[in-house]
């Protein structure tokens, strides 16, 4: 017959049985979930605690900004043209450091009257080009086999010189002409940094003067 004492240790060993088997269920089933506000809050209230990892460097950071910087180019433009383009540029006003002036060969399509006789012939050609609507022109006077020929617009892409070449001919204008050319004339581009919107819409009202020119967003030119 057990003894006292070992009925005792039975008996505590089933109490600390039950205990567990009690605890168990309550964790399992009837605790209440975790409020996550509650966590938010508590990790609010101690921000020291949170920690960044591979936090980049002040210099990867610097890189990552510029790399981001975007511009938008206005252009190509050549001849009287430039002249008229950077009038508009002076009367945006910008900050000398937003805006880049580059003068480049220029490489793509152009939209051009072919040479005529003499340069009287092509200016009484820019005329009759004023008489239909078109002012954004210039006659070629360099000493090479384009000479006397009226330049009306350098283009990037075939695409672009086809629709201002359409455009042209609805305007009565049946003589220009497209073509591929490479390094031919000297152009010059404008990328102004980071514009703002009203700099953007400014840009917009004033390029009604200078039609044969694009406006496209690029990244921002190094140097």
């Amino acid at each position: 017959m057990p003894n006292n004492k070992s009925r005792r240790m039975r008996i505590l060993f089933l109490l600390l049985l039950l205990a567990n088997c009690a605890f168990f269920a309550w964790d399992r089933y009837l605790r209440a979930p975790v409020n996550a506000a509650e966590h938010i809050q508590k990790v609010q209230m101690a921000p020291e605690k949170i920690r960044l990892i591979n936090k980049p460097s002040a210099s990867a950071a610097a890189g990552k900004a510029a790399t981001a910087a975007a511009c938008m180019e206005w252009g190509a433009f050549s001849g009287a043209a430039v002249a008229r383009a950077d009038a508009v540029i002076a009367e945006l006003a910008l900050p000398a450091e937003q805006v880049k002036r580059v003068l480049a060969d220029a490489s793509g399509y152009w939209v051009f009257i072919p040479p005529l006789k003499s340069r009287a012939e092509a200016e009484k050609a820019g005329k009759a080009l004023k008489e239909f609507g078109v002012t954004d022109y210039s006659v070629v006077l360099d000493q090479n086999q384009r000479r006397h020929a009226i330049s009306l617009g350098l283009f990037r892409t075939d695409e672009a010189a086809q629709t201002f070449l359409k455009a042209l001919q609805k305007k009565g204008v049946t003589d220009a002409v497209a073509e591929k050319r490479d390094n031919f004339l000297k152009e010059v581009v404008f990328f102004i940094r980071e514009p703002s919107e009203s700099t953007v819409a400014k840009l917009a009202a004033m390029r009604a003067t200078l039609p044969a020119s694009e406006v496209r967003a690029v990244p921002c030119p190094s140097g």
